[in-house]
């Protein structure tokens, strides 16, 4: 069956006249459950005949007010549709006379497509996905659903809105072209006076095509088979498309080098302006009008709580010192200090001012949603110039780009899934300048080795600033001018504590949002790690070789025993012999550190519960781990020396073959300072050590346990410094703030702006614990921890079905998540209810979380705050278990032996109470957000020492003593209050 399909490709991809349409259709929810189709639209390509054909069908099925209000179905019209048996056949010939069908792939398309549409035709169509040609040909556009297509084409927009079908369809139409100008634009595949086409990615699309068999890439070749017929299709503007090339051109790659070099930001020549000594502070009053024009323009009401912060941003940013803030949710936060840092910047030229965020997720309001906003055109700020400032490991290296086209397709070593991986790297290049922060979940699924070739051109990774031949044309170095001349940048924690003096000499004003998270970050970046997979990848692999590729050390000997004279050949030959002899002692010194019975992340000195000679005993490792790092050490520091006395012998800089050799040297070198620099002062009580383990792989690190110093450097580089953020205050002070920056001091002055929603008398937040689970404790039995996880689970599910999913579902422990993850997942489909889990760095699972209402989301870390769910698509927020920290974390484990008995009320109880309030946040984002806070620890109820965590909540708590008593709560109170009641009875489902 499948060879006979593969036949069929191979004879539609040679048709001579291909013929495309695109289809999209409206289901009542997943394929295979209790939904039915609803609609099929098909817009036929044909130029002069673009026909749009559409068939209403009978889903004999129930739906819901989210479906009608997508598709503009009504249940009456649906039930007065024929059904989809009496259609069938008139659909699939209609269908059956194209051999290409282009669709996009949201939640259901591909699966209704395939399974239920096209199955049991005789010789189906082709289908090509959008949604994966979208994520691959414009990776900048970040387009997950067709609403975000419709929202983009304004031929769409033109559609009556009464019918989604054609607004569906019209962008489609427009998107596809969209695509084929990716192809089709003239960007010439060599360089000038050589002969070829001006469509360098057309070309290197079928190169990379070439690579594989005909039935691999079926999405690519329907797209260049529609580009290659561009002349049949219903036009849209073709002024700017280019005719295909008629022959195979190669593209040469110091031609891409110029091609990719050109795509990099530019910065335009600007006259420098030397800011004066003294500061001109804005006045209250232009702080207040700069506010007030700001809401006028965009006709929002004055929030006086808003007004304030400004004012006291504006303090903070012109005064010398250490300034707090706390805005709690709703104040208005972001826009308040940008107006403050926009007013500095507009009466004091050349100044400039730094924005630190924790969360990707802020920075992305910032400089996509906020800064945007205040440079509305005639307003104060329109020429203010705002930059974005990330840590080198979300660029590509172009260097490293060519080297891999190289090998992958010119050497045609690579397979078809790895040259598509590489020419998504390319289009990132032209189309994000080079940055990769966030691979689309289509991508990481239809092309796993993006990941891979990502890390081979990962810039942090493979640059070596001094081999650098060509440092101007950098892409981190292009990305760093644009931060030089911006007056505004924004960045995150840690990379705030790495920029370089060349830009934190221009900058004297530096705000802190998200402060609360910054000791954590601040810990993290001023830490010296060293990985044995990262030296594996960039060291070893890369030396010895893996599966087809062959080892560097391999080819230079190769090189050698051509040219050089023997002498010379048999001393190179006897250093590679000796550098492979190293690199083995370096992978059995890692082993033996694997070996270890040490799971996840602990101190070198902390004790490990294990059996010897069959009774349980403790015992601490240091011994052993500091040994095997030694040894791996002198096998590092070993392998650079004998590549450099390699170098030295052969004398050929200028060979390129040899020249790699240096950058494997600075590698080995940059490795053995790092190692060497972690094992120089254990144990320290300034200093934290960590052998982390996870999987086959394994990291030491060195993070200092003292902030103080390094804060006093920080606020010398910055003298007006602003820590602010929505919970900075615990038990009516910042004491455990301080207490984490290691401060003794008082701030200059701090200020706390409480949240202007009033919790209790608008019933807003309705706050539950089912005391009927058990209590969780560490240590207990293997079926009492089974009863509870059963309870625990059984009562998640229960909240999230009756929510019919709008819940954050928020863990302390990524293997509580996982637990959770793998109990809900073969549930939650009968229930309709789409499951995320955070993953990375999860910018994707927040974008479709927000998008998708009847969802569910499960997180930790960073979940727990700097995420933003404004509206009904979050309405429910579960606390799995109570945050009180790891006493096995690492940097709590040393806080615990070095502040003793001042550790629980010094930094402990505040940290749960802290973590607890910034959860319940998540919660309630506007005026009108409203719904339920549950927390499954029962603990918070029937334990004492747990009683204080109630105090950072504004709201009090309900207890529910049976799991009858809740389901009655949440069906009879809870989604009456929420106006949802009348859906629960429609779905027809039970608890």
């Amino acid at each position: 069956m499948q060879s006979a399909r593969r036949v069929k490709e191979i004879l539609l991809m040679k048709a001579a006249s291909p013929s495309f349409a695109l289809v999209h259709l409206y289901a009542t929810g997943s394929y295979g459950l209790k939904h039915g189709l609803l609609q099929v639209g098909v817009l036929s390509l044909e130029k002069g005949n673009a026909v749009l054909r559409e068939w209403f069908i009978n889903p004999e099925a129930e739906f819901g007010r989210s479906v009608q209000k997508l598709s503009k179905i009504s249940k009456e019209q649906a039930k007065s549709a024929p059904l989809w048996q009496e259609q069938k056949t008139e659909v699939q010939a209609y269908l059956s006379s194209f051999t290409h069908l282009f669709f996009f792939h949201e939640r259901h398309e591909q699966t209704w497509l395939k399974h239920y549409i096209l199955a049991g035709m005789a010789a189906p169509p082709v289908c090509a996905d959008l949604a994966l040609l979208s994520s691959f040909f414009l990776p900048h556009l970040n387009l997950m659903e067709m609403g975000d297509v419709v929202a983009r084409s304004t031929a769409a927009q033109k559609k009556p809105a009464s019918q989604p079908m054609h607004m569906a369809l019209a962008a489609l139409h427009t998107h596809l072209f969209q695509l084929l100008e990716v192809l089709l634009q003239k960007i010439p595949s060599t360089p000038e006076n050589e002969s070829g086409e001006p469509t360098l990615f057309m070309q290197l699309l079928r190169q990379v095509l070439n690579l594989g068999a005909i039935f691999m890439g079926t999405a690519w070749r329907t797209l260049v088979s529609a580009a290659e017929h561009i002349e049949t299709l219903e036009p849209l503007d073709l002024h700017w498309l280019t005719p295909p090339a008629t022959t195979e051109v190669p593209v040469l790659p110091f031609h891409l080098r110029e091609q990719l070099t050109s795509w990099l930001p530019t910065v335009p020549d600007a006259p420098v302006v030397k800011p004066r000594v003294d500061i001109a502070p804005p006045s209250d009053q232009l702080i207040h009008d700069a506010l007030h024009a700001w809401y006028k323009k965009h006709g929002l009401p004055e929030r006086y709580a808003q007004m304030q912060y400004a004012k006291f941003c504006n303090k903070a940013l012109t005064d010398k010192g250490t300034f707090v803030a706390e805005a709690g949710t709703g104040t208005g936060k972001t826009m308040g200090y940008l107006i403050a840092a926009a007013e500095l910047l507009r009466l004091n030229p050349g100044r400039k001012v730094v924005v630190a965020t924790a969360t990707k997720n802020l920075q992305e309001q910032v400089m996509q949603g906020e800064i945007p906003r205040l440079r509305f055109k005639g307003g104060l700020h329109a020429h203010l110039r705002p930059a974005i400032v990330k840590g080198k490991n979300n660029y590509l290296c172009v260097s490293a780009l060519l080297e891999l086209y190289d090998e992958l397709v010119v050497q045609e070593k690579g397979t078809i899934r790895e040259g598509l991986s590489w020419l998504y790297l390319v289009l990132r290049v032209h189309h994000t300048q080079g940055e990769v922060e966030e691979i689309p979940q289509n991508i990481k699924a239809i092309l796993p080795d993006t990941y891979r070739l990502l890390t081979e051109a990962n810039a942090q990774e493979v640059c070596v600033p001094k081999l650098c031949q060509e440092p101007a044309k950098c892409t981190y170095a292009r990305h760093m001018e644009q931060a030089y001349a911006a007056d505004i940048i924004v960045t995150n924690h840690h990379k705030l504590l790495q920029l370089t003096p060349k830009l934190t000499d221009l900058i004297k004003h530096c705000i802190i949002d998200e402060a609360d998270q910054f000791p954590d970050f601040a810990r993290s970046a001023l830490s010296m790690n060293f990985s044995l997979g990262i030296v594996e990848a960039r060291l070893l692999r890369p030396l010895l070789g893996k599966d087809y590729r062959k080892g560097l050390l391999d080819v230079v000997g190769d090189k050698v025993m051509k040219g050089a004279d023997t002498e010379t050949t048999l001393l190179v030959l006897d250093e590679i012999d000796s550098i492979h002899r190293d690199c083995a002692t370096i992978r059995a010194s890692g082993e033996l550190i694997q070996a270890l019975p040490i799971q996840g992340e602990q101190r070198w000195q902390e004790e490990v519960a294990l059996i010897e000679n069959g009774r349980w005993t403790k015992r601490e490792f240091s011994a052993d781990i500091e040994q095997a790092l030694q040894e791996l050490l002198t096998a590092i520091q070993f392998v650079a020396g004998k590549i450099d006395r390699i170098l030295k012998l052969l004398k050929k800089p200028e060979d390129k073959t040899f020249s790699r050799l240096e950058t494997y040297k600075e590698k080995a070198a940059e490795f053995a300072d790092s190692l060497q620099k972690i094992t120089s002062d254990f144990p320290a009580r300034k200093w934290i050590h960590v052998l982390e383990k996870s999987g086959q792989n394994w990291s030491v690190s060195k993070m200092p346990y003292y902030l103080q110093d390094e804060m006093e450097k920080l606020q010398n580089v910055y003298p007006s410094l602003l820590f602010t953020s929505a919970t900075l205050y615990v038990g009516g002070n910042t004491q455990y703030f301080r207490n984490q920056l290691g401060r003794s001091e008082p701030f200059a002055q701090e200020v706390r702006y409480l949240s202007p929603f009033n919790y209790e008398q608008q019933e807003k937040v309705h706050a539950v614990v089912p005391a009927f689970i058990p209590c969780y404790e560490h240590k207990m039995a293997l079926d009492q921890k089974q009863a509870w996880l059963q309870t625990s689970m059984e009562t998640l599910l229960k909240c999230i079905v009756a929510m019919n999913g709008r819940t954050l579902v928020l863990f302390t422990s990524r293997r509580d998540m996982d637990d959770a993850y793998r109990w809900l997942h073969p549930r939650l489909p009968a229930y309709d209810i789409e499951l995320l889990k955070q993953e990375g760095t999860s910018l994707w699972e927040i974008r479709r979380f927000r998008q998708e209402e009847h969802s569910v989301l499960l997180g930790l870390d960073r979940m727990w705050s700097g995420v933003d769910f404004p509206g009904v698509t979050l309405s429910q927020v579960i606390v799995f278990r109570l945050p009180n920290p790891s006493l096995g974390n690492p940097l709590v484990a040393h806080r615990r032996e070095v502040e003793g008995g001042y550790f629980w009320s010094k930094f402990y109880y505040p940290a749960s109470q802290h973590k607890l309030r910034q959860g319940f946040g998540r919660l309630v984002r506007r005026e009108k957000d409203k719904g339920a806070f549950v927390i499954l620890d029962s603990r918070i109820f029937h334990t004492a020492r747990m009683q204080h965590l109630k105090d950072e909540l504004p709201v009090d708590i309900t207890p529910f003593h049976g799991g009858a008593e809740m389901e009655n709560w949440l069906l009879k109170t809870l989604l009456p209050k929420l106006e949802l009641a009348s859906e629960w009875e429609r779905r027809g489902v039970s608890l």
